[in-house]
């Protein structure tokens, strides 16, 4: 999926996971059915989601650094 598609389907599961938060039993998105049980499910996709977009809006790199101490390279 690109970056567009994935923003996308981010803002639809924060949609059902503000629905389910407020009480209503069920939720539907995109053709699937979330009910309130599957608010966990819900929240694992929220978190993949998220480390996919963050992987490529860093071009594929994570946040690490080279660190030398108490001497040179």
């Amino acid at each position: 999926m690109n970056e567009q598609q994935l923003l996308e389907r981010l803002a639809l599961y924060l949609k059902a996971e503000t629905a389910i938060l407020e009480g209503n039993q069920s939720y539907s998105a995109g053709g699937v059915s979330y009910g309130r049980a599957d608010l966990a499910q819900v929240r694992t996709e929220i978190s993949r989601i998220r480390q996919e977009l963050a992987v490529i809006q860093n071009a594929g790199r994570y946040g690490c650094q080279s660190v030398v101490f108490g001497g040179r390279r």
